[in-house]
């Protein structure tokens, strides 16, 4: 028989953590069916709550809130406490989902699968232009379809949107979001990947993600370098002990990019490497193309980059 996380009618938990974006909440709305079978969860992270007669939407849904300092990882969390669905849906609050997204998880409702991958697309919020923000992702499911690369799906896929997760495997298995200032979903979705019994992918479009000035993606402040450097360091050594350290992330650019911020922070992050027993030259051989790469996306994003 099939696991269930709950007895209820919930056939899917949207999670969505908020922090100064009610005004894109109204969009992220429209983009999901009103159904008594979908309930939305919205997990306010601001420091005055905000109430959701400034969110504006006349809809059933639940507002909850978490403190702060918990980020974005903290404000999942709370809204995973809460959710009652068979399956968990997550979007940033900024994003939305595309047209027939929820026809398509319908379709998906009964699969025997633990995570079902779907492609999505990106676009600029200030052009509506079209962002090459999801490519990688996306990609990933091409090459799981065509080449049946089930690996990489399973533990590069690290983002929490555009995947349907069975909230049974979350549950049971105790798996939560790091409360982190960046990177929060890094580990969360790298667990589930591994632990899923089966996976599935879906050749077509289910979420819109947008890039817009000063969103964590983009930010270069040491505060959420050093934040995505611990994580890195975190997930690469739980890839080693399953035996999976071929697939460690490169660590080294963020070393590259300390040295903004002085010798003592290099100094500081080198330490941390020695502690978590990280090669820092893992992955080097992918320096140079992945070197290109940073440079044209800073090229392509600098009026989103904020420092």
């Amino acid at each position: 028989m099939e696991k269930e996380a709950s007895s209820n009618n919930v056939d899917f938990s949207v999670i969505i953590p908020q922090r100064n974006s009610i005004q894109t909440l109204p969009r992220l709305f429209n983009s999901i069916p009103v159904s008594d079978r979908i309930e939305i969860i919205v997990v306010d992270n601001t420091p005055t709550p905000v109430t959701k007669e400034e969110i504006g939407v006349e809809r059933d849904y639940k507002l909850l809130w978490s403190e702060p300092s918990r980020h974005a990882g903290g404000a999942r969390n709370v809204g995973l406490e809460a959710a009652t669905g068979k399956w968990l849906i997550f979007s940033d609050a900024d994003d939305y989902f595309t047209e027939g997204a929820f026809d398509l998880f319908q379709k998906q409702l009964n699969t025997q699968a633990d995570i079902v991958f779907f492609k999505s697309t990106g676009i600029y919020t200030d052009t509506g232009e079209y962002s090459d923000r999801a490519e990688p992702y996306s990609k990933m499911i091409i090459d799981y379809l065509e080449k049946e690369d089930e690996l990489s799906l399973r533990i590069k896929h690290i983002v929490p949107w555009a995947k349907m997760i069975r909230h049974s495997l979350v549950k049971e298995n105790s798996i939560t979001f790091d409360e982190v200032r960046a990177a929060n979903d890094a580990m969360f979705a790298t667990k589930a990947g591994l632990l899923a019994k089966s996976i599935s992918a879906i050749d077509a479009d289910a979420y819109v993600v947008t890039v817009s000035s000063g969103s964590l993606t983009k930010r270069r402040d040491f505060e959420v370098l050093h934040s995505r450097y611990l994580v890195a360091l975190r997930r690469n050594q739980l890839l080693k002990s399953e035996k999976l350290g071929k697939h460690q992330a490169m660590v080294i650019h963020f070393l590259y990019q300390s040295r903004e911020y002085g010798f003592s922070k290099l100094w500081m992050m080198l330490k941390e490497a020695w502690q978590y027993k990280q090669n820092i030259f893992i992955n080097t051989q992918k320096l140079f193309p992945g070197f290109k790469r940073f440079l044209k996306n800073e090229r392509k994003n600098a009026k989103y980059i904020v420092k």
